[in-house]
């Protein structure tokens, strides 16, 4: 971390953005990432900003092995400068990205519009919703309603033909493609291996399923999508929940913008959620999951089939791997409660989801 930050303020040290200190923040595992208080208020009396600091390792684990493609930082840089000139859609809250300061190539360090204050809805929500309050229900439909509008808007946004420069940055290099497929799908043939007990009846349906995504990949008609929305890229004040409150929303980390399909930033979202209602029993998980699948509005069952897919794939890999989620007991039940959501929605059993936890994501209050 200090030979991060040293880095980082060598890089701005001859810029506007020349920092007399920075301050490590919490979230995110691929970068460094610093408050930092600039030498010189900029024009428009702004003190502080946001620093992020990109290297090949994960920022959270240096010796994991994992190498990571460079180029995700210009994927960040190209996609915070364009998406801010992206109509705001008319929601309960106001959904926005952070603005793009200054960006050092040579050594990926980018400079960020900084939110004071801030926690990722993730953390939001283990903090202020720790005990079960119908009287939040409101506040937390407004929100997950307005994620789910935010994501239509800019599904449909990025891939006019006017978005054609972000387009152009996406389908440079298909490596964030390839680091996506196999965080997600490798890994999930691979953990047939961890749960050996759990998983292995389903083993021929999680080939199946690595196939198709890979088979999708090679499709004409794939369109730009966020590639990593979830509950800690969407940040938001911490203040306490209340009736008419709306917060608003910074939609944060791009670096994993890709080509792909629509359904993958709907089920990250949707599985990030439930998770907090299947491990630390958070009702209002469920809530925001209604109000963000209301908000992105119609689709069709193969839209649905294929997000539940990748519900259940989260919950198998991720819902195995976080630290502090929850017991050995829920782990494997959360590995076991993947599997069939994976199994059954292979199956397209819409039977099965409109009776369930996940029934809204099939048009079913």
């Amino acid at each position: 971390m200090d030979q991060a930050a040293e880095k980082a303020q060598a890089a701005l040290a001859n810029t506007s953005y020349a920092c007399s200190s920075l301050h490590p923040l919490s979230g995110g595992s691929a970068n460094f990432t610093f408050k930092g208080k600039l030498v010189e208020a900029l024009p428009d009396g702004t003190e502080e900003v946001a620093i992020k600091h990109g290297e090949s390792f994960l920022a959270s684990n240096p010796s994991s092995g994992w190498e990571l493609p460079m180029y995700r930082c210009k994927v960040e840089e190209e996609c915070l400068k364009d998406v801010a000139n992206m109509p705001t859609p008319s929601a309960p809250c106001l959904v926005r990205t952070p603005k793009m300061h200054f960006f050092n190539q040579e050594t990926n360090t980018k400079v960020i519009e900084y939110l004071p204050d801030a926690l990722s809805l993730k953390d939001y929500a283990l903090k202020h919703f720790t005990a079960p309050d119908p009287s939040r229900k409101s506040f937390c439909l407004d929100v997950g309603n307005s994620l789910g509008i935010w994501l239509r808007s800019f599904h449909e946004w990025a891939n006019e033909p006017s978005q054609s420069s972000l387009q152009k940055v996406l389908k440079q290099d298909n490596c964030l493609q390839t680091l996506r497929h196999n965080v997600y799908y490798s890994t999930l043939v691979g953990d047939v291996a961890r749960f050996p007990e759990i998983l292995s009846d389903a083993k021929d349906v999680f080939e199946q399923v690595e196939k198709m995504a890979a088979d999708e990949l090679k499709r004409p008609d794939l369109v730009v999508i966020h590639g990593d929305y979830w509950t800690g890229n969407s940040l938001l004040k911490d203040q306490p929940p209340r009736e008419g409150l709306r917060p608003d929303i910074f939609i944060v980390d791009w670096e994993m913008a890709q080509y792909g399909v629509r359904p993958v930033d709907l089920a990250q979202m949707t599985a990030e959620l439930y998770e907090l209602w299947f491990f630390k029993s958070i009702e209002e998980g469920k809530w925001l999951i209604e109000g963000f699948v209301k908000g992105y509005g119609d689709i069709d069952d193969e839209f649905r089939f294929r997000a539940a897919i990748n519900v259940g794939i989260h919950l198998v890999i991720w819902g195995s791997r976080v630290p502090g989620w929850g017991t050995p007991e829920q782990v494997q039940e959360a590995v076991g409660k993947g599997k069939e959501i994976i199994v059954r929605a292979w199956h397209k059993d819409r039977a099965w989801f409109e009776a369930g936890d996940l029934a809204c994501l099939f048009g079913k209050p």
